[in-house]
């Protein structure tokens, strides 16, 4: 399977699976093992990565999400959580996929499952790290796509998973 290579220009607005949500601020030769390769300068909001432009599949990086997706995004978090795995290792690796995903979708779900569990009993250090960062990550796209006040759409989404944790305790 081969994977496509995404083109970005300075401006542009991406997002990584790891770093979130960026914009591309130029490009630039820099000299790695040996070589000078060429990399994308890309801000985040809390600071500067550089990304390969060889690296640029759409595995890790992907252009900024649509308005169809933070609905679809949201109608998913608003769902009943789905419980996750009582094993500790099982539940370490379903997380740690999610975060690792570029799906906006994959990670409304985990958003969403994590708030369920965290309804029921508390979170694990890593569990809350993940929440905390899945969120945080979900908002900065959303607040970029929509340019919208943060505290606004906070609320939604906290409004959405309020709405999850009912229909849980509705089952």
């Amino acid at each position: 399977m081969t994977v496509s290579q995404n083109t970005f220009t300075e401006g542009d607005w991406i997002v990584h699976a790891r770093y979130g949500v960026g914009q591309v601020k130029g490009m630039e030769k820099k000299k790695l093992e040996g070589e000078q390769k060429l990399f994308y300068k890309v801000k985040t909001f809390d600071g500067v990565y550089w990304l390969s432009v060889m690296r640029t599949n759409a595995e890790y990086v992907r252009p900024l999400t649509s308005r169809y997706k933070i609905r679809q995004a949201l109608s998913r978090m608003r769902r009943a959580p789905k419980p996750l795995p009582e094993n500790h290792t099982q539940r370490n690796k379903l997380i740690s996929d999610a975060v690792r995903d570029i799906s906006l979708i994959s990670k409304a779900r985990m958003i969403r499952d994590l708030h369920g569990k965290q309804a029921h009993s508390k979170l694990n250090f890593s569990e809350e790290d993940a929440l905390l960062r899945l969120k945080e990550q979900f908002i900065n796209e959303w607040s970029v796509f929509s340019k919208a006040d943060r505290a606004g759409l906070v609320e939604k989404l906290d409004k959405a998973l309020l709405t999850s944790i009912e229909k849980l305790s509705m089952e």
